[in-house]
């Protein structure tokens, strides 16, 4: 045993100690509990007992993404129907399943046609590749408008200068990480049992303090040592059931989560955004070593605080001259989605813009989100997605 080993043994026997003197447990290792991939943006998730993490993500994680005829990309957060596609992994492709569709889908990485095609996910255009003509059906048809699959070829072309790496047709970054413990304090505070496929996860780690994963700067898993970047912010997909694609109607778990975990922006925040700094293999079972902590997040708790619950009141929207009537409940968009009136949108929850409209007359109740630049509100500016009127309301897109 070397000298500096011996030092070692000697620190642990007499940490060892002084626990044992304090009557206290030692501490435990958090452990790697479950690994996910999602061969396609937004279906459902693949469970593995191991997997191979390269710079741009695991293996076979969100290497596949539907479009539409742009390039644009096309998720499960207007299309919920989405999430109940499933995927088999197999050497030379996939097989995917939906429920109402009439056979699989095969696909085959050696009959891709593999043109050149340029997409966008969020605000990054970068080159992809097509799949096929049968590929684009099948997912046409579970849209229910022309769509296209795309493929980010072995080597996803997407880099993120912010990262200093590439990343696949991900949000924003290669990996998400979250913690039991942390799932199960929202079950705790909540009204509704939430599984960890809502939040798509692709690192689960289990034996740790709920958002232990808060305080985390650096970790090994395996052979692969992982920096965590940033917190993950929520979006409207986590309130849409895996099993049945149906969105909560009490918005689920985002009205829990932004009693405890909102910024002073209105930012709902779980799990937290992860790149690997080399490549490896790392396996469910493994030990979670953290390297380096950080301080973590404050997210002021206002769940004890007494709520006083808006009584429903009718109001009459007024849309590009479109007229209905809602109320003061539910958002903008979900309202005029019900009655039919047409409102673009994309994110649906207040990241992208899409829906930003211009309020002429009456009030609404709008949160300060990120689509929202400094002095948009006082202007008139709104989001359908997140905005719920109060009185009578005006608005033109």
């Amino acid at each position: 045993m070397s000298q500096s080993e011996c030092r070692q043994s000697e620190l642990e026997k007499k940490l060892a100690k002084i626990e044992a003197t304090l009557g206290l447990e030692p501490m435990q290792d958090a452990i790697l509990d479950t690994i996910n991939v999602y061969p396609v943006k937004s279906i459902t998730g693949v469970e593995l007992s191991s997997a191979w993490v390269e710079k741009q993500g695991l293996s076979f994680d969100r290497r596949f993404m539907v479009a539409d005829s742009t390039g644009r990309m096309v998720t499960a957060r207007e299309h919920h129907q989405m999430v109940r596609i499933k995927a088999a992994l197999h050497p030379c492709g996939l097989v995917l399943t939906y429920p109402e569709a009439k056979e699989p889908l095969v696909l085959r990485f050696d009959e891709f046609d593999m043109a050149e095609v340029e997409c966008t996910v969020w605000s990054d255009t970068f080159s992809s590749y097509s799949t096929h003509e049968k590929a684009n059906q099948w997912f046409s048809f579970i849209i229910g408008k022309p769509v296209q699959l795309l493929f980010t070829g072995e080597q996803s072309n997407r880099q993120r200068e912010k990262i200093q790496t590439n990343v696949s047709f991900a949000d924003g970054y290669p990996l998400l990480l979250i913690s039991q413990a942390s799932l199960d304090e929202l079950n705790e505070r909540g009204p509704v049992q939430h599984s960890m496929a809502q939040f798509r996860p692709n690192i689960v780690v289990s034996d740790t303090e709920a958002f232990a994963e808060d305080g985390w700067k650096r970790i090994r898993i395996g052979e692969v040592e992982f920096e965590i970047v940033k917190p993950c912010m929520r979006c409207v997909l986590t309130t849409v059931n895996p099993k049945t694609a149906m969105r909560s109607e009490k918005n689920e778990p985002l009205n829990t989560l932004s009693k405890f975990r909102a910024d002073e922006a209105g930012g709902i925040f779980f799990g937290q955004n992860v790149v690997a700094k080399n490549e490896g293999m790392i396996r469910a079972g493994d030990v979670v070593e953290v390297l380096e902590t950080k301080q973590k997040e404050f997210y002021v708790d206002t769940s004890q605080d007494a709520v006083e619950v808006e009584p429903v009141k009718k109001v009459t929207i007024s849309i590009d001259g479109n007229l209905f009537e809602g109320d003061n409940q539910s958002t903008l968009l979900e309202q005029a989605e019900k009655a039919g009136v047409p409102v673009a949108n994309s994110c649906r929850s207040g990241f992208c813009g899409s829906c930003k409209m211009t309020l002429e007359s009456g009030k609404v109740d709008q949160p300060d989100m990120p689509a929202l630049f400094p002095g948009e509100i006082d202007e008139g500016k709104v989001l359908a997605c997140c905005c719920v009127p109060k009185s009578d309301v005006e608005l033109v897109s």
